[in-house]
C-alpha cells in the first residue's frame, strides 16, 4: 500500500513523529510527497510542532486578555513558527555571531522570546479536569522550558546574540583608492561604538537579556558595569511622562526594555553583594514565566500574590558623581563613564504586605500612564524593615500592582514613608508576568525635586529566595 494513499490526518500524524529535517527528506522522495509536506499543510506542521514545543493556546488561554488569544490564533502559522524556532536554537548552539547576519538576528531573538511567551506555565482547564492540581513549580509541565533549560550548555551563543545583535563589530576604512567599501575591515573599539550600538540594538535583545539574567560577559567585563550605570543614573531617561520609572516616555505605559536592562544589570550584581552569597537571586528563563508562585486561596482577589513577604535591596551613586555625570560640560572633556565610580548598596530589606482597598483614592497612588483593565488594580500596605540594625524607624509601605498595557508584565509602585511622611517612590516592573520572579525598577524622591537622587531597586517573593541562611531580626 502506498503510504501517500493514507488519509491526510493519519499520514500527518505518522510523519509528525519524525524530526522536521526528516520530514523534509521525505518530501524529496517524489512529487506527491513534496506537495504533501508543503507549508500550507497546517495539519502536518501543527502535529510536528507539538511534538517539540508547547501548544501556544495553553499559554494564551491563561492570559488575562481575550483579545490577545483571538488575534494571535488567527495569525499563527505552524510551519513558519517551527522553522523560526529551530533556526534560532540551531544558531545559539553553534555559537553564532550576530555581526555576521544582522537581518536574521532579530528573527532569532523574536523566536526565542516567542518560546518563552508561549511556554505552558500552569495546568489548563483540561489538565485540572483530569485530576492535575497546580504546584508551586510547574515549569516542568512545559516542553518549551525544558528546551530553554538545555540552552545553558550553549550559553556562549545565546550571550553573543544578546550582546552583539545590532552592534558594530567592525568598520571599514579607506584604502589606497579612497573608497571605504572596497577596503579591508578593522575592529571597532567599545569607546567608538557604545552610543551607536545602543541606538542599533533591537528592543528584543534587551528583553531577552532581562529574561535570561546576568551574562558571563557582563560579570567579568569592567566596562559592562559602566554601560548599565549610564542608563540607570541618567536623569534624561526618567521623568513625569514615564512616572520616573522604566517605562517609555511616549505616554504608552509600556516597558522601556533598554532602561530595564540597565536596571537589572546593576541591581542584580549589587543584590549578590548585599546577601553575601547566602541567597541565590531568582533569575533566568525559569523565573520569567507567570505563576511561579501560587495564588493564596484565602485571598482569591490577590491575582498578583501581593500578600506575603518580599526580599530586596537598592543601590545608589555618591550624589557628587551623579550630579557630575548629568551636568557634565563637554568643554571639560569626555563625559564620565561611571565604570569606576564607587556605588553603594543598601541593606537587605524585607517587606510584609497585605491588600488594602482603602487606598484606592490615595492621590499619590494614581498614575498618568495607562494600565490594562483586564485585571483590577490592587492596592496594598505594609511595613519594611532591614536585616541589620536594632534601632531603625518604622518604615511604612503602600502601593499598587497593575497590568502593563498588553497584559503580560506587572507594574508595581511602592511608596516608602518614615514616621508618616512619604519619602521615596519606587516604580518597577515584574518582567516575567503575573506571579513570576522579581520586580526591578527605579527609586526617586516622592516630591521629585530637580536634580534629585535616583537609583535601581529589586524585590523578590521571599518563597523564591532559596536557599537562605539570612535570619531577619524580629
Amino acid at each position: 500500500m502506498d503510504i501517500l494513499n493514507l488519509p491526510q490526518e493519519l499520514l500527518s500524524n505518522i510523519l509528525s513523529f519524525l524530526h522536521p529535517h526528516d520530514i523534509i527528506q521525505f518530501g524529496h522522495t517524489c512529487k506527491d510527497a513534496h506537495r504533501f509536506i508543503n507549508p500550507s499543510n497546517q495539519i502536518l506542521w501543527r502535529s510536528a510542532f507539538l511534538h517539540i514545543f508547547d501548544d501556544p493556546k495553553d499559554a494564551w488561554s491563561l492570559t488575562p486578555s481575550s483579545t490577545t488569544y483571538q488575534s494571535k490564533t488567527t495569525k499563527w502559522d505552524w510551519h513558519r513558527e517551527l522553522v523560526q524556532r529551530l533556526s534560532a536554537l540551531r544558531a545559539i548552539r553553534s555559537k553564532w555571531c550576530a555581526a555576521d547576519e544582522q537581518s536574521r538576528a532579530e528573527d532569532h531573538l523574536d523566536a526565542l522570546l516567542n518560546i518563552i511567551d508561549t511556554a505552558k506555565f500552569a495546568p489548563t482547564a483540561r489538565d485540572i479536569a483530569n485530576g492535575r492540581v497546580p504546584l508551586e513549580d510547574d515549569r516542568y509541565l512545559s516542553l518549551n522550558m525544558q528546551i530553554l533549560a538545555d540552552t545553558d550548555q550553549f550559553r556562549s551563543g545565546l550571550e553573543n546574540l544578546i550582546h552583539d545583535c545590532g552592534t558594530l563589530g567592525y568598520m571599514r576604512y579607506a584604502g589606497s583608492d579612497g573608497n571605504p567599501w572596497n577596503s579591508p575591515r578593522r575592529p571597532v573599539t567599545r569607546s567608538m561604538t557604545w552610543s551607536e550600538n545602543e541606538r542599533n540594538r533591537p528592543e528584543s535583545a534587551s528583553r531577552l537579556h532581562v529574561m535570561f539574567g546576568l551574562t558571563v560577559r557582563e560579570r567579568i567585563e569592567h566596562k559592562a558595569r559602566g554601560a548599565a550605570r549610564r542608563k540607570v543614573y541618567d536623569w534624561a531617561l526618567s521623568g513625569p511622562d514615564n512616572d520616573y520609572g522604566p517605562f517609555k516616555r511616549d505616554g504608552s505605559g509600556k516597558v522601556d526594555w533598554s532602561l530595564l536592562e540597565g536596571v537589572h544589570s546593576v541591581i542584580a550584581r549589587n543584590f549578590a553583594m548585599c546577601v553575601e552569597g547566602h541567597i541565590s537571586m531568582p533569575q533566568g528563563f525559569c523565573f520569567s514565566i507567570p505563576h511561579r508562585t501560587l495564588q493564596d486561596p484565602t485571598t482569591p482577589a490577590d491575582w498578583a500574590r501581593v500578600t506575603g513577604s518580599w526580599l530586596g535591596t537598592y543601590s545608589f551613586l555618591d550624589y557628587a558623581d551623579l550630579y557630575a555625570f548629568n551636568t557634565w560640560d563637554e568643554q571639560l572633556g569626555a563625559r564620565p563613564t561611571l565604570d569606576d565610580e564607587p556605588e553603594a548598596c543598601g541593606d537587605l530589606m524585607k517587606l510584609e504586605l497585605n491588600l488594602d482597598d482603602s487606598l484606592s483614592s490615595d492621590p499619590r497612588l494614581q498614575t498618568v500612564l495607562p494600565v490594562s483593565h483586564d485585571l483590577p488594580v490592587l492596592y496594598f500596605s505594609g511595613l519594611s524593615r532591614a536585616n541589620s540594625g536594632m534601632h531603625r524607624p518604622v518604615i511604612g509601605v503602600r502601593g499598587t500592582a497593575s497590568l502593563v498595557p498588553g497584559g503580560r508584565e506587572v507594574r508595581w509602585r511602592f511608596l516608602i514613608s518614615y514616621s508618616g511622611h512619604d519619602q521615596w517612590q519606587l516604580e518597577g516592573v515584574q518582567p516575567g508576568g503575573i506571579r513570576s520572579g522579581g520586580v526591578f525598577g527605579l527609586w526617586s524622591q516622592c516630591d521629585h525635586e530637580d536634580n534629585g537622587p535616583v537609583g535601581p531597586f529589586c524585590y523578590f517573593p521571599m518563597e523564591l529566595c532559596k536557599p537562605t541562611s539570612v535570619v531577619l531580626v524580629s
